[in-house]
């Protein structure tokens, strides 16, 4: 399973917690990416950064200044010396030429200086001061079989696995066509500096990846797989079988409860009598004639 497909399965309290990250365009990058260390334990970050790259797949999902955070953290979440599994979607976005030359040159710059000074120099910055400065004007881009040389030469990235079972799945966030592109850009994303109480889209944008974050998990509707029964397996001799019971019984109803217990009193009388001794023929004769009106016989 990629790194990419992993279901973001976050937490109630992660959720505030990663947006609050994804605001922070006027910090320092090495800050943001400290806080995120420090706010998410190891064993939730692979969940964690599978929410970003849920959020990265979208271009209008975050602003450019939360993508930039948000590729940082994805860089930095794993020590050079282990193996990051985001390398092959930041080598997507650094080859990707649909998208601002400020991202691609800050996702080149973070690829190819990580064993060199200028990778902490870049986390100095801001994402604000990132996207307002000249850096990216004069960034020189690499082919992406130039990249990829790299980081198969170091050792430490693998290629990456891809599910069948993603192919078929389609994204459960899709754009609305009655919106347009250009709110995407910076220009119209209106960032605000920090304690600003502007109410612009951006607040409707955070509400947006705050819902999809919550009632979405896993960022893809695939559909669902038939699973039959399996037939059961043959028996041997001496084996025992499974037996299912019908259980279904039908009431019993006593129809003679609560009936008048003085009809009949002369004939049980009768009856009893004539357990102790022989009976005058009177008797006899009403204790025959009350059988056959009975219907009992006589």
């Amino acid at each position: 399973m990629s790194a990419s497909s992993v279901v973001p399965t976050l937490l109630p309290d992660e959720r505030p917690d990663i947006l609050s990250l994804l605001d922070a365009a006027a910090r320092p990058l090495a800050d943001v990416v400290a806080d995120f260390l420090a706010r998410f334990p190891r064993e939730r970050r692979l969940r964690v950064c599978g929410a970003l790259c849920f959020l990265l797949e979208d271009k209008m999902m975050l602003h450019p200044t939360g993508r930039l955070i948000a590729f940082a953290i994805l860089h930095q979440s794993y020590s050079p010396q282990t193996a990051n599994p985001y390398i092959p979607i930041l080598l997507n976005a650094a080859c990707d030429e649909t998208s601002e030359k400020s991202e691609r040159a800050f996702v080149q710059l973070l690829l190819t200086s990580s064993s060199g000074n200028s990778n902490n120099e870049v986390l100095n910055q801001s994402a604000l001061d990132y996207i307002n400065g000249s850096v990216s004007a004069s960034q020189v881009f690499l082919p992406r079989e130039q990249l990829e040389k790299q980081y198969c030469s170091t050792g430490v990235h693998s290629s990456p696995q891809t599910s069948s079972f993603t192919a078929p799945a389609v994204r459960s966030a899709i754009p609305d066509p009655d919106v347009r592109q250009s709110c995407a850009n910076s220009s119209e994303s209106s960032i605000s500096p920090p304690g600003s109480k502007q109410k612009s889209a951006s607040d409707d944008r955070d509400t947006t990846i705050s819902v999809l974050l919550e009632d979405i998990p896993g960022g893809r509707l695939g559909p669902q797989w038939i699973r039959p029964t399996p037939p059961r397996l043959p028996l041997f001799d001496g084996e025992l079988q499974w037996l299912n019971p019908d259980n279904n019984h039908e009431l019993l109803w006593d129809y003679s409860m609560c009936a008048d217990t003085n009809r009949g009193a002369a004939i049980r009388d009768l009856i009893a009598r004539a357990l102790k001794g022989p009976l005058a023929p009177i008797q006899q004769e009403f204790l025959a004639a009350s059988r056959s009106r009975t219907g009992k016989g006589s």
